[in-house]
């Protein structure tokens, strides 16, 4: 879904800062050998492939996992990335980068898309999301994209999340889309999160447009435990896909409002937490006669199943 939003393409240099087992990567490089010659795919998984994970052993699977895709991996290293810079490099007349002390590359960005999910800062000591994003964006050209899953307190948090939003994020950035992802997609960890999609360089403006979504599902079941794709539910990233990709390329494209789901709206910057979710800016369904008199009907059965079930223990504490 990302690399389809971002259309990522053997020309781009994509960087993923917290790469993990690597899986944004691998989705890249499939996604550029689908639309790609083998020599542009060549050229691509050589020089335009990077990623940093700061665990050894989680990084050794990310280099295995691009190694049986048919490389890729060499720009993989074991680090972390807040300490370190990517700058621009050409070698061999291809445009590539290379790994930099923090700070090096001023004025040499190299990036031009990035995909990431920055890990979850679950204790207070922990680095936070945004710290990795604001990194990722440090490392982009203008006018480069970033897609990114943060937890929905990044966007909506007060303190240093709200000062992020505000000062740092918003100022010198486009905020082009903010999707709300199924509950269950990081199942057993219950952190709620959404997708992100920044443009890099370019203040975003009180006019601008944003495509808010709510995906709330995106075909798979829970059952047992483990999470398994199911072809009767209904995918909500693949019915928005098309319109996210286009969104991204042309911020003037207009769309359907659908109630509870989509909306086109400029950010409410006088909003005191400026908070940068779909929920707070969708519209509420407007409820129906037929949904009222559901709604009715189930409400007099759950306090009357309240009722039996009180009037029964009642009962049984008197008999004793």
């Amino acid at each position: 879904f990302a690399c389809e939003v971002l259309n990522v393409t053997h020309n781009d240099l994509v960087y993923d800062p917290t790469c993990g087992t690597g899986g944004f990567l691998v989705s890249a490089f499939d996604y550029v050998r689908e639309h790609s010659t083998n020599e542009q795919l060549k050229e691509f998984k050589k020089h335009r492939i990077f990623g940093v994970e700061q665990q050894p052993k989680i990084a050794a699977l990310a280099i295995v996992n691009m190694i049986f895709r048919g490389d890729g991996s060499n720009n993989i290293v074991d680090n972390n990335c807040l300490e370190i810079s990517l700058k621009k490099l050409i070698l061999n007349s291809s445009k590539t980068a290379e790994y930099d002390k923090k700070g090096a590359n001023k004025d040499q960005e190299p990036v031009n898309k990035v995909l990431m999910n920055p890990p979850f800062a679950l204790k207070d000591k922990d680095e936070k999301e945004h710290k990795f994003i604001q990194h990722a964006l440090e490392q982009m050209e203008t006018g480069g994209l970033l897609f990114a899953i943060v937890p929905v307190s990044v966007l909506a948090k007060s303190g240093d999340c709200y000062k992020w939003r505000k000062n740092v994020l918003l100022k010198d950035n486009t905020l082009l889309s903010v999707i709300t992802l199924p509950e269950k997609l990081f199942y057993p960890v219950g952190v709620h999160t959404c997708a992100m999609i920044v443009k890099k360089g370019i203040p975003h403006k009180k006019t601008d447009n944003v495509l808010w979504i709510r995906c709330l599902n995106d075909g798979y079941r829970l059952k047992k435990g483990v999470r398994f794709y199911d072809q009767t539910m209904q995918d909500d990233l693949e019915i928005v896909k098309n319109k996210v990709k286009l969104f991204c390329y042309d911020s003037t494209a207009t769309m359907d409002n659908v109630p509870e789901f989509l909306k086109i709206a400029c950010v409410d910057f006088e909003d005191k937490l400026l908070e940068l979710v779909p929920e707070a800016y969708i519209d509420e369904h407007v409820p129906s006669e037929k949904d009222i008199k559901k709604g009715i009907e189930w409400l007099v059965r759950e306090n009357a199943a309240f009722q039996i079930r009180n009037n029964i223990q009642e009962g049984e504490r008197n008999d004793n």
